[in-house]
């Protein structure tokens, strides 16, 4: 009996400590806190970039059947993601700088 009044007296004073030391850390962050940087929303549109020369209207040819499933614009590149007829899609990555076609990713499903 007289272990188990000792076990409750350590671990109340534990519980104290670890709250004192919560509130201590939460008053030292919230007196050295610099005013919050505002964050850019992946919601928010990107601002466009302008190339330095237009490079006009660019062409790029699907496959038959293709479908554009999506596109997004992320880093300084479009990506258009196509699903093809055969079930299987397609990433193509293209810079909007110069216009050109930066690469294929050819997404096959497994039989």
């Amino acid at each position: 009996m007289r272990a188990l009044k000792t076990l409750v007296i350590v671990l109340g004073i534990l519980i104290v400590a670890g709250l004192g030391l919560v509130g201590y850390v939460l008053v030292k962050r919230g007196l050295n806190s610099a005013p919050p940087q505002p964050v850019a929303s992946a919601a928010a549109p990107a601002a466009p970039i302008a190339a330095e020369t237009p490079y006009g209207p660019i062409a790029i040819e699907l496959p038959a059947g293709a479908k554009i499933a999506s596109t997004h614009v992320t880093g300084g590149r479009l990506v258009v993601e196509l699903a093809m007829p055969n079930g299987a899609e397609r990433v193509l990555a293209l810079d909007l700088a110069d216009g050109r076609l930066i690469g294929t990713i050819d997404l096959k499903p497994q039989p």
